[in-house]
This record gives C-alpha cells, sequence and structure tokens, in this order.
C-alpha cells in the first residue's frame, strides 16, 4: 500500500508514499481502479438515501476523489451526485466559497469554489464524502466540514474515505465535534497507527527555496476543454476514456509501442487517468500501461523516490515541481496531459522526458521535442 520516504519538511519529516495512488509511483490503470472500486463499496453500504456530494483534496486527492464519484454515479446511476474538490488555483476575478489550511503541508492553502445548488445539494438525506490519501490528526478533514456546516452546507451524515487510516478515530471524532455531531463514519483500505520520536541531534530540513517564474502565468479557464473541475461536477458531464482514446489527434499506438505512460499535471489528474485506462483496456495483455502526475511535494530521493525530475512550475507561481520515479528510457511511449498552455510545459521537463507528446489545454497535440 505504501512506502515510507524523507520529505523536505521540517514540520514532518516523513511520508508514506502510496504504491496504489499514481502521485510519485506510476500505477498500473486498472490496480487504481481495483483499489478505488474497493473504497466505493465499504462507502456505498453507508450512504443515506439522498443526494451525495463527494470532495476531493489538492492536490494529491483530486484524482481519487474524482474517482470515489466516477464510480458512485456508475454503481447508483438514478441518484443524485455532485463533485468538487480544493483547489491552489482561482479563476481570475473569482473568490473562493471559503479557504481551509493544512498546517503540516508544503502548500497550505486549500481554496473552494462555490458549486452550483443542483452539484451540491445538502439536507438530512444527502451524504457528504470527503475523500483524501491518507489521515492522521483528521486536521483537514474537520476544517473543510465545519467551513461547509458554516457555509450553511448541512447533510445527514459524512463518511471518510482514505486509501490509509492513522488517525486512531480521531478524524472521525473530530468532524463530529465541528459539525454539531453529525453521524460521521470512516472507511479507508488500511487503518492503524504509528508513533514516532523525533532525534533531537538531527539538523532539520528546509523547505525548497523559492524559484525564480519560468513559465507564463497561469489561471484557470472556464472555456478550456481540459481542465480540473474544481468548480464542480456532476454525473453527466463526467469525461469517457474511450472517447479520448479516439478522439484526440494523438498518433495511434503502433505494435512497438509496448509500454506507455501516461503524465497528468499538478490538479489536473482525472481526464489522463481515464485516457491511461483507455489504452490500457485496448490490450491489457501485450502492453504495459503506467500513470502518474506532477507535484509540488518535496520528497528527498531514497528508496520510495529512485529518479526524480525537478523543473519549474506549470503556473508561472515561482517554485519547484516534481516527476518522481520516471526513467524515460523505461517507456515506449509518453503522453503528457496540461491544462495550461503549451508553454507550461517547461524545457527542462520537456528534455529530460526527450520523446512524447503533449496534450493541451484545449486538446491540441504536440510532439514533445518540436515545440
Amino acid at each position: 500500500m505504501f512506502i515510507l520516504a524523507e520529505r523536505q519538511n521540517p514540520k514532518r519529516a516523513f511520508l508514506f508514499v502510496s504504491t496504489v495512488l499514481g502521485r510519485h509511483i506510476p500505477v498500473t490503470p486498472s490496480n487504481h481502479r481495483d483499489a478505488l472500486w474497493a473504497l466505493t463499496e465499504k462507502t456505498q453500504t453507508l450512504l443515506l438515501d439522498g443526494p451525495i456530494f463527494v470532495m476531493g483534496y489538492a492536490e494529491t486527492a483530486v484524482g481519487i476523489g474524482a474517482g470515489i464519484f466516477d464510480c458512485l454515479r456508475q454503481k447508483l446511476p438514478e441518484r443524485k451526485i455532485g463533485y468538487l474538490h480544493t483547489t491552489r488555483h482561482v479563476m481570475n476575478d473569482a473568490i473562493p466559497w471559503f479557504t481551509i489550511v493544512e498546517g503540516h503541508s508544503h502548500a497550505q492553502d486549500h481554496n473552494i469554489m462555490r458549486p452550483d445548488e443542483s452539484y451540491c445539494e445538502s439536507g438530512q438525506q444527502s451524504t457528504l464524502v470527503l475523500v483524501d490519501d491518507e489521515t492522521t490528526t483528521g486536521n483537514t478533514f474537520a476544517q473543510l466540514a465545519e467551513g461547509l456546516y458554516v457555509q450553511g452546507a448541512r447533510f445527514g451524515r459524512i463518511i471518510l474515505v482514505t486509501l490509509t487510516d492513522w488517525s486512531d478515530d480521531r478524524a472521525r471524532a473530530r468532524v463530529e465535534a465541528v459539525t454539531s455531531g453529525t453521524k460521521t463514519v470512516a472507511v479507508s483500505l488500511m487503518s492503524g497507527s504509528w508513533i514516532w520520536k523525533q532525534d533531537e541531534s538531527a539538523k532539520l530540513p528546509n523547505l525548497p527555496a523559492v524559484a525564480a517564474a519560468m513559465c507564463p502565468p497561469w489561471e484557470p479557464d472556464s472555456c478550456s476543454s481540459f481542465s480540473s473541475p474544481r468548480n464542480g461536477l456532476k454525473g453527466g458531464e463526467m469525461s469517457d476514456g474511450a472517447h479520448l482514446l479516439s478522439t484526440l489527434p494523438v498518433p495511434p499506438i503502433g505494435d512497438r509501442d509496448k509500454r506507455i505512460l501516461v503524465i497528468g499535471t499538478g490538479e489536473h489528474v482525472w481526464q489522463p487517468f481515464l485516457y491511461a485506462e483507455a489504452v490500457e483496456q485496448v490490450s491489457p495483455e501485450t502492453r504495459q500501461v503506467g500513470f502518474i502526475a506532477t507535484t509540488r511535494s518535496p520528497i528527498l530521493s531514497g528508496p520510495a523516490i529512485e529518479h526524480k525530475i525537478t523543473f519549474p512550475d506549470h503556473f508561472g507561481i515561482g517554485l519547484d515541481m516534481y516527476l518522481h520515479n520516471v526513467e524515460p528510457d523505461d517507456w515506449d511511449r509518453i503522453v503528457l496531459f496540461t491544462e495550461t498552455t503549451i508553454e507550461g510545459v517547461h524545457p527542462i521537463l520537456r528534455r529530460a522526458l526527450g520523446k512524447g507528446h503533449i496534450v493541451d489545454k484545449d486538446g491540441q497535440v504536440f510532439e514533445m521535442m518540436n515545440i
């Protein structure tokens, strides 16, 4: 389920790197989907009879939040189900509904955009499903639940969904405490607890230095064909992987393309995952397909992070981003998706990958080395 890694952060110097998430280690799409289905089955039995509102966390849990939403809509096509994730990126002239702060994170601020009411139907028969890759203290879950309640979004039940739950029931208890006792339950693929003692003689790592912005400033575009659902998503608006595979002008997969890697960027992971899943389903017995995403998470090299590409961020913010555990020579075909313009994939990253194609925010396809 995970490998322990050391991260470049003085507040918490370790990280559980998931082997099924597809953020720091390439994952086979079918294995990722299996994890989604397993969590969905645990979640489905706990739902109330009314509408369902699913939320994920930027950036790591944007994809699994969308995945739980997707599995639930397939299981319950007659139900009203909406999805929204927190975001680091706010549209021009837009005002967040509210914000929360993730204290131990390398990127602390989470913006929550106000969804259409049809995406988020609250009430005593409605269920709020909060999805994260892992929980330890429950603080982030509690902040989001409390923020929703302060804004008047009340639910009859709250379900906390994680790949790994280390909170020893603290997450559930804290969410109930800030939502006036709303019935809260937690599901995960693994649960337990951990204890660690800091070596007082160890030198604390510094956060990565602020980098110069080397890509054009970017803001989310509501008209973009390929974008993360930071303004909300309903069941009928879900993308289809087979449609993406058939309509994108990416050169056809040839007989020599036995190993194919699909890369998402930042919060833009769900559509790239669906594309990777569709590629795998074409010939699962003869091809190896991997999926991974670029990240802001500063993890030190070691057993969990055997290879790291460091490059300027896609968004012109002024920070380093990373692509972990990707050795380009291990792949015959690489397809990278970005919700920015093509200039958001910096030459450092393009040169490091050395081959493949880029799909930009409008679905245009560029050959990596001919830009």
